[in-house]
């Protein structure tokens, strides 16, 4: 289902053009399975299976998402876009568009409407409906309107086989999705959890002493150290860069490494897995005992201890590993 909302009323022809191609400034989108994007400096940003994604431009190999402060490619398959604005505007006076040098790409004509790419202040980076895209002077422009287009989100499942499948909900699926959540159902398969496994108390302790040392280190996505963390880099940075145990790198995969241990059984060292994203597992921190874990939390911004008993992580909580 599509729901469209619009703030000044915009030609059909150019509406329908919008929405198939051209992306504003602030459009957004899920990642409907997992991904590793590598910057033209070789560092890697991680993104996780139900993660908004910041779209900045739709370019012909995909989508240029923001992340923190990098910019990346992302293939057309692995985004569904939830969430489209277009901005247009009308030629109100003869101009042309150029390049980033000044030189004419092409002149526009007197009516001739275009949708805007970026906002540069004196200047505007426009795309004209033959999809020619360059700088022009937003006093021979006058403003039509901004166009809101939503879209279904998808329903992320992770099936046994990690094979990760992508539906659209129609509305009674999306209740009965809802329903399910607030009653907190598992979407990790913990079938097979069993009981009384020994736990390595000294390495787990050793783990937890490793976390502990980062509490107030701030909060950054794709990180593993390197000026920070995100929940699942601070994982794989105490676990496999300093203990040696192989993990994967994303939450939602780690929350299947290991032996599955129900929540009564909790020990120091566990991993502990909740679901804050309504797709799936989306965020991990260690156990400590006592009820608490540790953690990178994107919502206060850094390393800290939590309790499983807070509301949030409570009634977000889906399963526990045990790797050590």
């Amino acid at each position: 289902m599509l729901n469209i909302n619009i703030k000044n009323k915009i030609p059909v022809g150019l509406t329908a053009l919008c929405l198939v191609s051209l992306f504003g400034l602030k459009d957004t989108g899920i990642f409907v399975n997992e991904h590793v994007q590598t910057t033209y400096s070789g560092n890697k940003v991680y993104f996780e299976a139900g993660e908004v994604a910041e779209i900045v431009e739709k370019v012909e190999d995909g989508y240029i998402v923001s992340k923190g402060k990098a910019k990346v490619t992302i293939p057309v398959e692995k985004i569904q876009v939830t969430e489209s604005e277009t901005t247009t505007y009308k030629v109100v006076k003869n101009t042309s568009i150029k390049d980033s040098n000044g030189q004419i790409i092409r002149s526009l004509f007197l009516g001739e409407e275009v949708v805007l790419v970026e906002d540069l202040g004196e200047n505007l980076v426009v795309r004209s409906e033959d999809n020619v895209k360059g700088q022009v002077s937003k006093s021979n422009l006058e403003f039509v309107g901004t166009e809101v287009a939503k879209f279904d989100a998808p329903k992320i499942e992770t099936k046994d086989s990690n094979v990760v499948k992508i539906e659209t909900l129609e509305q009674e699926e999306r209740e009965i999705a809802e329903t399910a959540r607030n009653k907190n159902v598992e979407s990790v398969n913990t079938d097979r959890v069993e009981e009384n496994i020994p736990s390595n108390n000294e390495k787990a302790n050793e783990a937890i002493d490793l976390a502990l040392n980062n509490l107030g280190a701030t909060y950054v996505y794709g990180a593993t150290g390197d000026g920070g963390f995100d929940c699942s880099g601070l994982i794989y940075s105490v676990y496999k860069e300093k203990l040696g145990v192989n993990l994967p790198r994303s939450s939602s995969e780690q929350s299947s490494y290991g032996a599955q241990v129900s929540r009564n059984n909790l020990m120091p060292g566990d991993l502990v897995f909740f679901n804050t994203s309504g797709g799936g597992v989306s965020h991990v921190g260690i156990y400590m005992g006592n009820d608490n874990f540790v953690h990178a939390s994107s919502g206060q911004g850094k390393v800290m201890v939590s309790s499983l008993s807070e509301d949030y992580y409570n009634s977000r909580y889906v399963n526990a590993t045990r790797v050590l």
